[in-house]
C-alpha cells in the first residue's frame, strides 16, 4: 500500500479517536450523543472540502489519497447518521416524521443517498468499466456539497461564523477549479 493511503487513513481516523475520547472523558459535554452527531458532521464536511481541494493544490496528492479520503468522508457521514438514529432510539415513526417535516433532515438524507453511488463506484475496476460515466457519477459531489451546506445551515441556531468560513473556503475552491478547467 502506498504511503499516501497510510497517511490518509491515519489522518482521517485521528478526529474519530479524538471525539470518542473527548465524549467519554470530557465532563463538560452534557449530551455525548449530540456532541458526536455535531462533531462527526463537522468532520464529514471538512473532509468533503479536502476531497475537492486536492486537485487544486496538486502537491496534496503526494500525501493524501483522494479515493480513500472520499471513502473516509462517507464513513464519517455514516457515523453521523447512525448516531442520529441511535439518539432517536431508531424509532421509525419519529424518523419518518422528521424526514417528512424537517428540511434539514431531508437535505441530509438526500446528501447521504447521493453519496452511495460514489462509494459503490469507488474502485478502479468500476472506473475502468464505467469509463466516462464514472466521471459523471462522481460529479454528484457537486450536489452533495450544497445539500450538506443546506443541512448544516438549517441546523445552526445562532453562530454562523464556522458556516460562513466553510462556505467561503468551498466557494474559493470551486471558483479556482472552474478557472483551472477553463485554462486547460
Amino acid at each position: 500500500m502506498p504511503k499516501q493511503k497510510y497517511i490518509t487513513y491515519y489522518l482521517s481516523l485521528l478526529p474519530l479517536i479524538f471525539i470518542t475520547f473527548n465524549s467519554y472523558y470530557n465532563s463538560y459535554i452534557v449530551n455525548p450523543f449530540s456532541y458526536l452527531i455535531t462533531s462527526s458532521g463537522f468532520i464529514a464536511l471538512t473532509l468533503l472540502i479536502v476531497v475537492i481541494i486536492i486537485p487544486v493544490i496538486n502537491s496534496l496528492k503526494y500525501f493524501l489519497d483522494r479515493r480513500i479520503l472520499g471513502l473516509m468522508t462517507f464513513f464519517y457521514t455514516s457515523i453521523h447518521l447512525v448516531i442520529y438514529l441511535l439518539d432517536n432510539n431508531i424509532s421509525f415513526k419519529y424518523l419518518i416524521s422528521d424526514a417528512l417535516s424537517l428540511l434539514y433532515i431531508q437535505s441530509g438524507y438526500l446528501a447521504f443517498f447521493l453519496f452511495l453511488p460514489l462509494v459503490f463506484t469507488s474502485t478502479i475496476a468500476s472506473k475502468i468499466r464505467l469509463k466516462n460515466d464514472w466521471f459523471k457519477i462522481h460529479k454528484l459531489i457537486y450536489i452533495i456539497i450544497p445539500l450538506s451546506f443546506v443541512h448544516y445551515y438549517l441546523i445552526v441556531k445562532a453562530d454562523y461564523l464556522i458556516f460562513v468560513i466553510y462556505l467561503f473556503i468551498t466557494s474559493l475552491i470551486l471558483v479556482f477549479k472552474k478557472r483551472l478547467k477553463r485554462n486547460e
